[in-house]
């Protein structure tokens, strides 16, 4: 009896087309897999012993010798070492706080109306001449001490020895509504949709059919507050009014100029428009 042996990929490929490449590729499937394995062990042997190797080779290279330059020296040049009998300096001494110099003060009583049987006849008050002629501070009660100490305020007039450096401040520039100025970065208002519905449309213009545009000029403070403005347009009192009565309500973001908050001027408009 004869044995057949059957081969899966000519089984499957029975009476169908093999030149299209995937017959070759299963036929070459071993081959190939062989060939990968082949190289993932080459790459592990070289990463996992190719550091080994490397240490070898460098072991086998000549060491470089650092050359030290030595200066000999003599016992007779060296200093006399420090003697054993020589005695330690003395620790400083404790720090004592010693009190402020007192100052003197004279007592001095305003005089308070009594009756006869409540009167200390034994109590005196000075008289004015004494404390003005006194040197020493003015107080609840008489206190021994120096009266040289301090400053030298002078006589009753204000004259006196002591010089005192006035400083004046240096004021900034005030900038005018019309100026040129360049920011950094202009004011901008923060609430002026809260100040449009306080302001709203006047009831009597509204009937009136008055219409227009206030422009007012608004200095805004280096802290973003308002501080005063001009009036630039006024199409009618009645809007104007309605405008100037709440603009001080309204804040604003600090001007920016050299990175700093500056004062300065900033234009802001209100439309009046009613809806037909």
């Amino acid at each position: 009896m004869k044995t057949i042996y059957a081969d899966l990929d000519e089984m499957v490929f029975d009476g169908r087309e093999k030149a299209y490449g995937a017959y070759q590729m299963r036929k070459r499937y071993n081959s190939l897999l062989a060939r990968a394995a082949l190289i993932a062990f080459l790459v592990f042997i070289l990463f996992t012993f190719g550091t080994k190797v490397l240490t070898w080779i460098s072991l086998g290279e000549e060491e470089v010798v650092e050359m030290v330059h030595m200066t000999p020296v003599k016992l007779s040049d060296l200093p006399p070492p420090p003697s054993l009998d020589e005695e330690k300096a003395p620790p400083p001494p404790p720090k004592v706080n010693i009190p402020p110099p007192v100052r003197a003060k004279i007592e001095f009583k305003v005089p308070k109306p009594a009756p006869d049987d409540e009167v200390d006849d034994e109590e005196t008050i000075k008289e004015m001449e004494e404390i003005e002629d006194s040197k020493a501070d003015i107080g609840l009660e008489d206190v021994e001490g120096d009266t040289d100490l301090g400053y030298d305020f002078g006589e009753i007039d204000g004259t006196g020895n002591v010089e005192v450096e006035v400083v004046e401040e240096k004021k900034e520039p005030e900038i005018g509504p019309n100026d040129f100025v360049l920011l950094e970065k202009e004011p901008g208002p923060v609430n002026m949709d809260d100040l449009r519905k306080m302001i709203g449309y006047p009831p009597m213009a509204k009937e009136a059919e008055i219409e227009g545009k206030v422009i007012l000029r608004v200095q805004v403070s280096k802290s973003g507050k308002y501080v005063k403005h001009l009036v630039i347009k006024d199409p009618h009192p009645i809007l104007t009014r309605a405008v100037t009565d709440k603009i001080r309500n309204l804040s604003f973001t600090p001007g920016i100029q050299a990175g700093k908050p500056i004062k300065v001027w900033v234009t802001i408009p209100f439309d009046f428009k009613l809806l037909k």
